[in-house]
């Protein structure tokens, strides 16, 4: 309906494309196939929009992941971070053996993930966040580090300069300041990243993770294939995370107001797996150091608990 009422101009927002992807995708998620007359009018507005919706289409449909892949190719960069396109090509990536992240292949990377553990909180923890803090402290000991906003200020004025850490300060809200600050020290130090209202479950958690973790960059993605920006590793100067770092940033500069998980959040992190993909598959050279896990090996590892400040305080969905 929108998109017969649309002007068909490139002056009208949203922009004709825009609908009519959006049309096809949809019937190809209730198992019909988009109209080929639909398809090639969609492909004169953009030949790359209607390759992904015949690349979903011929993955989905016919079962040709590979195919489809090809077809999709780089799609993704037509859209900001956050939208459905990367959720999509990382859910067909996972189904290709030969983008290389199921090979189960166990050899391990030279350049290990570093079995240390940061979390960030800005100011003035609630009680619950302290006994958080405490009980990773014990569980860790110096293998742990905890960030406030003062000593993250410093970290990032220390390690990437003034203007890095004003953007910092600056952000509008913490949850935002949290999304760069993790980026930008697993990009320097390397580790693991861990929300505070989040907890490791056992030292023997740990243990198994860190142990199993033999690739340069673990990540967890969400049953709908949203990569978890709460808990992941890397080693130093891993390319997808900074290549998630770079895009955060660059969000923040031209896309200021664009929904904070979108933003500098999951989303980011989603972008950069999109890329390396990609140029794995042009390249014909597997993914061999990034290692994704679903959410139940999440589950096994970290733990969500009740954090009361979530009902009263503000919500950074709103901000």
């Amino acid at each position: 309906m929108a998109f017969d009422l649309h002007g068909k101009t490139q002056t009208e927002f949203p922009l004709p494309q825009s609908l009519l992807q959006v049309r096809l995708l949809c019937l190809l998620k209730s198992s019909n196939a988009p109209p080929p007359e639909e398809l090639e009018e969609l492909a004169t507005y953009s030949p790359a929009l209607a390759n992904y919706i015949q690349g979903i289409q011929i993955a989905w449909q016919d079962g040709k992941v590979g195919q489809g892949l090809d077809l999709i190719g780089n799609a993704f960069e037509i859209f900001h971070s956050g939208e459905e396109i990367d959720r999509l090509y990382l859910e067909l990536a996972l189904r290709y053996p030969p983008v290389g992240l199921r090979s189960g292949e166990d050899i391990a990377s030279p350049n290990p993930i570093p079995s240390h553990l940061y979390m960030y909180w800005d100011c003035d923890p609630p009680e619950e966040i302290r006994d958080n803090i405490r009980y990773h402290q014990e569980l860790l000991g110096t293998r742990f580090t905890i960030f406030d906003r003062e000593s993250a200020t410093k970290w990032l004025y220390d390690h990437y300069g003034k203007e890095i850490a004003e953007i910092f300060r600056k952000v509008r809200h913490p949850a935002e300041g949290a999304d760069l600050l993790r980026l930008y020290v697993i990009m320097v130090n390397g580790g693991w990243w861990l929300d505070a209202d989040l907890r490791i479950r056992s030292l023997e958690a740990w243990k198994k993770l860190t142990t199993g973790s033999i690739k340069e960059c673990h990540l967890f993605t969400t049953h709908n294939y949203v990569l978890h920006n709460d808990f992941f590793g890397a080693a130093p100067s891993n390319g997808i995370v900074s290549n998630g770092a770079m895009m955060a940033l660059i969000n923040t500069f031209e896309h200021c107001g664009l929904y904070i998980a979108f933003k500098t959040g999951p989303s980011v992190l989603n972008r950069a797996v999109s890329r390396a993909i990609y140029n794995a598959l042009q390249s014909h050279r597997p993914l061999c150091d990034l290692q994704i896990d679903d959410q139940h090996q999440f589950d096994e590892t970290v733990e969500e608990y009740e954090v009361t400040y979530k009902i009263h305080g503000a919500s950074w969905h709103s901000a």
